[in-house]
C-alpha cells in the first residue's frame, strides 16, 4: 500500500519506499457519534424550548468530527529501504525520522476493535532516542515484519533473505586469516 508522499517527508532520491500509510479512518467514528448527539440534542432542545442552545451546541457536533477528520488526515507513515517517517500536521507539519539501523526492537497490539476490524498500533524502539509509532494501521503484523526484516538485513550475518554483506570474503576465508595471523605471532613469541 502506498499513498502519495508528502513532500515535508525528506525522502533521499536512492531511497525507495516499502510501504506508506495514514491511520484508519474508522478511528473517527467516537467522535462522529458525539457530534451527531450534539446535533440531535442541540436541534431538539431548540425545537421544544425555543432555546438558543442550537446556536452553540450544533457548530460544536459539527467541529468535533471534523476536527478528527483533519487530524487524521494530518499522520502519515512512511518506511523505506533506509528509515522509518511520521508525519505529522496539516498547517504546521512535524517528521520525525528514524534509520533503521537504529531499530532495536517492535511490538504490535491490536485493542478488540481492532483484532475485529483488522488493524492496530505497531511501536518501535529506538536506539538513543523515543520510541515510534505508527497507530491505527491496516495489518500491523505485516508492517512489524516488513521493518524487523528491513531493519536485520543489513547486520552482516548474511542469512538467506538477507542483503549482502559490505564485508569482503566469507567466513572460512575470514577463519583461514585468523589461523594466519596467529601462527605470525606465535612465530614472533619465540
Amino acid at each position: 500500500m502506498t499513498d502519495s508522499i508528502d513532500p515535508a517527508i525528506p525522502i533521499s532520491t536512492n531511497e525507495s519506499i516499502d510501504w506508506s500509510g495514514r491511520p484508519r479512518i474508522t478511528t473517527i467514528l467516537p467522535s462522529v457519534v458525539i457530534g451527531v448527539f450534539l446535533l440531535v440534542s442541540g436541534i431538539v432542545v431548540s425545537v421544544t424550548s425555543e432555546s438558543a442552545l442550537f446556536l452553540a451546541v450544533v457548530p460544536l457536533g459539527v467541529a468535533i468530527p471534523l476536527w478528527q477528520y483533519f487530524a487524521l488526515q494530518g499522520v502519515q507513515y512512511v518506511i523505506t529501504d533506509e528509515a522509518l517517517y511520521v508525519k505529522r500536521g496539516v498547517l504546521t507539519r512535524s517528521v520525525t525520522q528514524a534509520n533503521l539501523e537504529t531499530v532495536q526492537n517492535s511490538s504490535f497490539g491490536q485493542d478488540i476493535t481492532g483484532s475485529i476490524f483488522g488493524y492496530g498500533s505497531v511501536t518501535f524502539e529506538i536506539a538513543g532516542g523515543d520510541d515510534l509509532s505508527f497507530r491505527a494501521i491496516e495489518d500491523p503484523r505485516a508492517i512489524r515484519a516488513l521493518v524487523d526484516r528491513a531493519a536485520s538485513s543489513d547486520d552482516g550475518l548474511g542469512g538467506m533473505d538477507r542483503r549482502e554483506s559490505g564485508i569482503p570474503g566469507d567466513l572460512t576465508q575470514w577463519q583461514h586469516i585468523r589461523d594466519e595471523i596467529r601462527a605470525v605471532r606465535r612465530s614472533l613469541e619465540e
